[in-house]
């Protein structure tokens, strides 16, 4: 059933990546194109089906779970410059953009490098559960989901803020809901890794990722598709006044 899970949002995405091919092709939304297929290759190495046979061909050392950890990280980059853009946040932009964001970054990236290297996994392991006893596996996990938590936390109340905005249209008051829910969930994530170094919490850590993914892979979708009735109402009328 779990399996089931990261295949269908993984069809989700690609749908969604594929709506935004014709706009990408005119240089538009090119960033919010290039999110979806970060986010596709991480849901595609969820899949033992092509997780597997990707990490054989890399040397069979999980190292597919280790380049799948890091594409989140460039992924969340872009989902909060995108945010950050949409809310006209300059603030948090300037933060992932300047010397605190780039350090967070490398830093998170660069620990969980180095404890991938330093723990013992040697064989294909579909999210190295063979090895969830080893203590350099655990803190690679926790290292892992630092960055992500980092740009959600910057933008949870800002989101937030646009969710409660009685003036806004109702369309961006969802969409702000979906990423602040998703964001929020994201935030969590390195607690409830803590939590699982003396409780095993692995259902609700992959609930969470999956729901956080879902919800910030919908957002961006609801304001484009309203951008994109409003603009097809907006011709007809234009046309019609003609």
């Amino acid at each position: 059933m779990t399996e089931l899970i990261p295949i269908a949002l993984l069809a989700l995405c690609l749908t969604l990546a594929a709506l935004r091919v014709p706009a990408a092709l005119k240089g538009q939304n090119r960033a919010t194109l290039a999110t979806f297929l970060l986010i596709s290759v991480v849901l595609a190495l969820a899949i033992p089906g092509v997780y597997l046979p990707v990490d054989e061909a890399l040397g069979g050392v999980n190292a597919a779970n280790l380049i799948s950890r890091l594409t989140l990280n460039v992924a969340f980059i872009l989902v909060g410059l995108r945010v950050a853009d949409a809310l006209a946040c300059k603030p948090v932009r300037d933060v992932i953009t300047g010397a605190w964001g780039r350090r967070v970054f490398l830093g998170t990236s660069l620990a969980m490098i180095v404890m991938f290297w330093v723990a013992d996994v040697p064989v294909s392991s579909m999210g190295l559960n063979s090895y969830a006893d080893q203590s350099w596996v655990e803190l690679y996990r926790l290292a892992s989901r630092l960055y992500p938590a980092f740009i959600a936390m910057l933008l949870v109340p800002w989101t937030f803020k646009a969710a409660l905005d009685s003036s806004a249209l109702p369309v961006l008051r969802v969409a702000s809901t979906l990423f602040a829910t998703g964001f929020a969930l994201v935030s969590v994530l390195p607690a409830l890794l803590l939590t699982d170094i003396w409780i095993n919490v692995e259902v609700a850590v992959d609930a969470t990722v999956y729901t956080a993914l879902m919800l910030v892979a919908l957002a961006p979708t609801i304001t484009w598709a309203s951008k994109r009735h409003y603009a097809k109402k907006e011709m007809a009328l234009i046309t019609t006044s003609h």
